[in-house]
This record gives structure tokens, C-alpha cells and sequence, in this order.
């Protein structure tokens, strides 16, 4: 058997078995005798099929010596198309082939590529732990006792996909981007099923939603506005102490970083000299050797593959950073807890609900300190998307769209206004 083969059984046999990759915790000797054990299963299935149809003593496969391949002829009872008969290179490949024909390639359900695609996920170290969670919940909410799951890949049509999406969306009843992290498992179960030759396209990423009907959702765009941050930050200035939460949230307001990276910055990323920061590395969630969530330190950002970006400092961000420099004790991370650990992210957002709170403005979370800092760079580049890319550390232009579209937003309210002022 090649090696494309071999793989390609391999990947057979995990999806016979729920997903499980068996070579992380099996032998290669157990997990071959579990392969030959679910070929001999199929070939007997065959044999069985073909019992009414075969003379006593006859063979079902014979060797074609012209051809240098082994062939089936099928009876016309068992024919579903105009083929006579089926080849391969081998015995137990042309008793697959056959296989498939009679009964379909019923290994590769969505649900069996579904849990093979999650394996990939809980093993990839770039993989956030959330990112895991939320595909588990998305699938068990709306996948789980859906009829599509247990369908072969290779027999759901366009149309069956296109009611199950009409299905979900019908009446208005979620928004266009809960509808997209929805479909998102589609995109990529039959994403894996093309990498693995089981189908030849995606169809999921070809079908037009187009003629689909979504909530209308108004808060796409909240956001801190540019007021909000001139109340933060003048709070800020009076208080007589701060804690590394509240220069993480003045940092946050200075610079255009995720949470996660602001977390991860370390003095070694400063440079005082030329005012700049690098941004390398962030701090996210993955799932350890115990099973439990953990958080570590990666020496990438979301985007990974562009590297570091550096950033130049303004002079109050350069100030907050002289500030901390100063204090009596100094960690390897900029900002850090009383204990000098890495801020932790669901204290961060308790110390700003109390800041928003003291202030007297809506509370929103520290993502929405990264939305101001993206849209206050789109308009004050004049959506130079390049620019915003590359400040926000942005890998697909769609994302920063998203970002420029709110400042476009912004600028036609206000020629609306002005308009009818």
C-alpha cells in the first residue's frame, strides 16, 4: 500500500472511531490490527451482497494479467449506474471500491469529520481553548440532532445544505454573524474533507446565502466612544494609586493591542530611545496535559505569521511605562498583578466595569477598547488600510474592513445630521 493510501486509511480508521487519533495514544501494531479488522468486516459485507448473485465455487475478485489489476463484475441486480465492473491495483482496494459503491462511503459523516477536525483543533498549539468550546457548543446546539450529521459527506447535495441553512435562519431569528460562526462548521468539515481526497470542493464556501433574512442587530458598532476615553483617562489621572490593571487599561487606550498582547509585553519590548514597542508574543488560553485550561505565553501574535510589529509610543504612553519602570518592584512584564504574574484577563474587565462605573459611562469589555483604538486609526488614516493592518496586526483585510466600515458609518451620520442640521 503507497503512502497516500496508507494515510488515507489511517484517516479511515479514525473516523470509524469517532474521531479518535489513535496513533497519539495507541501503538502503530494495535492501530494497524484495527484497521485490518475493519477491512475484513467490509469485505465480508461485500461477499455478502454478492451471495445470490455468485455460482458456488466462483471467485468474486479475479487478477486481470493485461492490465496488471484486479476487477469485480457487478450484477446487474447491484448495479446503480451503467458500470459493469470496478478495478484496482490490489485485492483489498477493489473490495473497498466496491464497497463504496454498494453501500456509499458511509465513514466520513459530518459528524465522524466533525470530531476528526476537533482532534486537529485540541492538539494544535495555535489553537485557543475558547475557540475549541465555542465549536463544541455551536455544534451541540444546532448540529447535534440535526439529520445532516450523520450524512456521508460525498452524499449531501447544495440543496441540502441550503434548507438547513433556510431552516435556521427562517423568520429572522439570529443575526448574520451568528449565522457565519453557524456555518463556520461546515466550512470547515468539508475543508478537511477535501485535504483528505473525500470530496473535491467545499461546498459550504461555494453555496450564495445571499437570499437569506437576519435579525437586524444594532450594536455592531458600540464601541467606546473618543469622550469615553477622555473620562477614563482623567480618572485615571487622579487617582493617587494604580494597580497594573489600571495602567493595563491606560495602556490599552495608548496602544493598538488585543488584551492578550497586552498582557504578554515585556520590558525587553520597550525601546525607550527610538519610542517605540514591539508586539510579539500574547498570553491565550490552552488546554493542558491535565485536560484543564491554561494560560500561557506564546511567542506569536494572532496573526503569527508577519512577526513582531512595532509600534511608535506617544508621550503619554511613554509616561505610563517611565511610571511603572520607576516602581519599587519591577517584573519581566510590564504590567503585572501585586504578585508580579501577568494581569488576568477577567480581573482586567472587573477593574474597567469599575472605572466605567466611577465615571458614569456604559460598561464594555476590553475588546471594545481594542474597537476604539482600531476605528480611532482608521479615521485617522483615512481608512489606509495597510496602515490599519499592520497597527492592529491584522492578517485578513476583511477584518480591518470591519473596522473602517464603522468609521464610514460614523462619517455618514454625520453628514446626515449636518445635512439636516
Amino acid at each position: 500500500m503507497g503512502k497516500d493510501n496508507r494515510n488515507r486509511s489511517l484517516f479511515a480508521l479514525q473516523s470509524d472511531y469517532g474521531g479518535a487519533t489513535l496513533f497519539l495514544e495507541e501503538s502503530a501494531e494495535i492501530a494497524n490490527m484495527k484497521m485490518q479488522y475493519l477491512a475484513r468486516k467490509r469485505v465480508l459485507r461485500v461477499k455478502e451482497a454478492f451471495l445470490p448473485y455468485t455460482r458456488e465455487g466462483s471467485k468474486i475478485v479475479v487478477y486481470d494479467k493485461t492490465n496488471k489489476s484486479y476487477k469485480i463484475r457487478i450484477p446487474k441486480a447491484l448495479r446503480n449506474d451503467d458500470r459493469s465492473k470496478i478495478t484496482a491495483k490490489s485485492e483489498q482496494e477493489v473490495y473497498e471500491r466496491m464497497y463504496i459503491y454498494l453501500f456509499g462511503d458511509d465513514r466520513y459523516t459530518v459528524r465522524s469529520l466533525f470530531e476528526e477536525v476537533m482532534n486537529n483543533k485540541e492538539h494544535d498549539a495555535d489553537t485557543s481553548s475558547l475557540t475549541v468550546s465555542r465549536y463544541r457548543q455551536i455544534w451541540n446546539k444546532y448540529y447535534e440532532d440535526a439529520p445532516l450529521a450523520d450524512m456521508s459527506i460525498s452524499e449531501i447535495k447544495a440543496s441540502d445544505l441550503k434548507q438547513f441553512f433556510k431552516d435556521l435562519t427562517a423568520g429572522r431569528v439570529m443575526s448574520r454573524k451568528n449565522f457565519v460562526n453557524i456555518k463556520s462548521i461546515f466550512n470547515v468539515v468539508f475543508d478537511i474533507a477535501v485535504d483528505n481526497d473525500i470530496v473535491t470542493s467545499n461546498l459550504s464556501r461555494n453555496i450564495s446565502c445571499k437570499d437569506l433574512k437576519f435579525k437586524a442587530v444594532d450594536n455592531e458598532n458600540i464601541r467606546y466612544t473618543d469622550e469615553d476615553r477622555d473620562k477614563i483617562l482623567a480618572y485615571l489621572d487622579g487617582l493617587a494609586e494604580k494597580t497594573g490593571y489600571e495602567y493595563g487599561i491606560e495602556l490599552m487606550f495608548c496602544l493598538c493591542v488585543r488584551i492578550g498582547e497586552l498582557r504578554a509585553l515585556r520590558w525587553s519590548d520597550v525601546d525607550f530611545r527610538k519610542h517605540t514597542i514591539s508586539i510579539s508574543r500574547e498570553i491565550v488560553l490552552r488546554k493542558g496535559d491535565d485536560g484543564k485550561n491554561h494560560f500561557i505565553e506564546v511567542n506569536h501574535t494572532k496573526g503569527g505569521e508577519h512577526g513582531a510589529r512595532v509600534l511608535p509610543l506617544s508621550e503619554r504612553a511613554e509616561k505610563a511605562l517611565k511610571t511603572l519602570r520607576e516602581q519599587q518592584v519591577v517584573s519581566d512584564h510590564i504590567c503585572c498583578n501585586a504578585a508580579g504574574s501577568p494581569l488576568d484577563g477577567n480581573k482586567f474587565n472587573k477593574h474597567l466595569k469599575k472605572v466605567t462605573e466611577a465615571v458614569g459611562i456604559p460598561y464594555l469589555s476590553s475588546h471594545k477598547i481594542r474597537f476604539w483604538s482600531v476605528t480611532a486609526l482608521a479615521r485617522a488614516t483615512g481608512g489606509d488600510i495597510q496602515t490599519v493592518m499592520y497597527a492592529a496586526g491584522h492578517v485578513d483585510k476583511n477584518t480591518t474592513l470591519h473596522y473602517i466600515r464603522a468609521v464610514q458609518s460614523d462619517t455618514q451620520a454625520e453628514k446626515i445630521r449636518e445635512c439636516f442640521a
